[in-house]
């Protein structure tokens, strides 16, 4: 039995600890959180919510039994996701789904007796395009008198990145990553003024008076649970307030509806003549071996995806628009697609992790290991638009993936001499087959190749040198 080692990102709530290892994950408890769980988990919010999957699979065993011992107590195991991915990677769709399902779970746990000690989306993961909460160690009896205690952590993390973007047409995720705590009340009153001309639907209750709440008892000894007691915080109250809130985060939409690449995939597919040739590549290149993780990078509308995903167990698909990857969310989540995550990843900004020592989130290239990369129609808009170099994104291939499946258009290509259009004279002179050929052939062995029938891109599968 392999060593169970503790996540880089579990060690904020004092009652439990999560480990990884032998296949699964294990969340432990100490006698405090323990005592937690065991009276609620019988409930029948918590049963039908792991019965319906909203709730992650989750099995109480004996710490023993996985090698723990003390402070724990009690644990339970949940099976591997498979692949962890942060809000600062999702689109509005996704960022909106996970606050319906963190909120319904919320009033179906309250009308229980349950409480929830946080309202954060680090606490749901996608499923291809299903959302899953994954922490079984956030319940707890509630209280008489108890708030909401997730409700700041709610607004900061959820309702205030929508706001953003469904009022202002801000994108969140820049913001999220710049903060594992998100956007505070004070920060969204200032973003958010008075004098806006824009939807603002519950401004004045979770913005104006949030914020104002926040300053007045910054350094207030008073003490707030008695004062939530005795103002009559009781279930129903809670309710209302969570209802009305479900209100506001179904109505807050997505204003944006064309981006720079949103349109690109018929106009690609126009151009190049040769899309059948090309799937059949990718086809056989993928079903050369089986294959428990694909990255499809660039995936733009899905194409290749749905190709790798029938020869794979999973794929995550990444794009640098986050408009073109809340569309073809919202076509997954129509399918009811748990096999393929989409995710908005910018391959030229996404690599560090971000929290408490850069670790709690690590970055993208550290919480997976794809058996095969696909890179069609990327490394031009690498290289030329953000000047990095073709060397350097063959090394970031090599230390990803044993094999790659990569797309490179000539200096000829239409879209690369679109891209050249603006660019100084002789300063990608280097972006030639040429020389592309020549980096790969240091760092990859070529399986096969195909000179497209457009004439001007080639396709290669190749497999990492030892």
């Amino acid at each position: 039995m392999s060593q169970l080692h503790q996540d880089s990102g579990s060690f904020r709530d004092p009652l439990s600890r999560v480990f990884v290892g032998n296949g699964e994950v294990v969340r432990a408890f100490t006698a405090i959180g323990a005592k937690d769980i065991e009276k609620v988990w019988k409930k029948a919010s918590i049963q039908n919510a792991l019965a319906s999957g909203e709730l992650i699979e989750s099995n109480l065993v004996s710490p023993a039994s996985v090698g723990l011992n003390d402070p724990w107590v009690t644990a339970m195991t949940h099976p591997l996701i498979p692949f962890i991915s942060y809000p600062y990677e999702w689109t509005f769709s996704m960022l909106k789904d996970a606050a319906q399902l963190q909120l319904k779970l919320t009033r179906e746990t309250l009308a229980d007796g349950i409480g929830l000690k946080d309202a954060t989306p680090y606490n749901v993961q996608f499923i291809g395009s299903r959302p899953q909460f994954i922490d079984a160690g956030s319940f707890e009896k509630r209280r008489k008198g108890d708030p909401w205690y997730g409700y700041r952590q709610f607004c900061e993390m959820y309702l205030y990145p929508l706001m953003m973007q469904g009022y202002l047409g801000v994108g969140f995720q820049q913001f999220l990553r710049g903060s594992v705590n998100g956007i505070s009340p004070d920060t969204m009153r200032k973003l958010l003024p008075a004098s806006i001309r824009r939807p603002r639907k519950g401004r004045l209750t979770h913005v104006v008076l949030h914020a104002a709440a926040q300053n007045r008892f910054a350094d207030s000894d008073k003490n707030m649970k008695s004062d939530a007691a005795n103002a009559g915080m009781n279930a129903q109250v809670l309710d209302a307030t969570l209802r009305k809130l479900q209100g506001i985060v179904k109505k807050i939409s997505l204003g944006d509806k064309k981006s720079t690449w949103s349109e690109y995939s018929e106009r690609g597919h126009y151009i190049e003549s040769s899309l059948d040739e090309k799937q059949k590549f990718v086809r056989d290149a993928v079903a050369s071996a089986p294959r428990k993780q694909v990255w499809d990078i660039g995936c733009n509308d899905g194409v290749f995806s749905r190709i790798a995903a029938a020869h794979s167990d999973y794929v995550v698909a990444m794009d640098a628009d986050p408009l073109v990857v809340d569309r073809l969310y919202n076509t997954l989540k129509a399918e009811k697609n748990e096999q393929i995550l989409p995710l908005y990843v910018d391959l030229t900004d996404s690599g560090g992790g971000v929290g408490w020592r850069g670790q709690e989130r690590p970055g993208v290239f550290d919480r997976g290991r794809p058996d095969i990369v696909m890179a069609l129609a990327v490394i031009h808009h690498m290289a030329i638009t953000f000047h990095v170099p073709l060397a350097s994104q063959l090394d970031m291939f090599r230390d990803l993936t044993p094999e790659l499946i990569i797309e490179m258009p000539h200096a000829d290509d239409p879209m690369v001499r679109k891209l050249l259009t603006n660019k100084r004279d002789g300063i990608h002179d280097d972006f030639t087959l040429e020389e592309f050929e020549r980096l790969l052939n240091e760092r990859f062995t070529v399986k096969s190749k195909m000179l497209l029938s457009s004439g001007t891109r080639t396709i290669f599968h190749v497999v990492r040198k030892p």
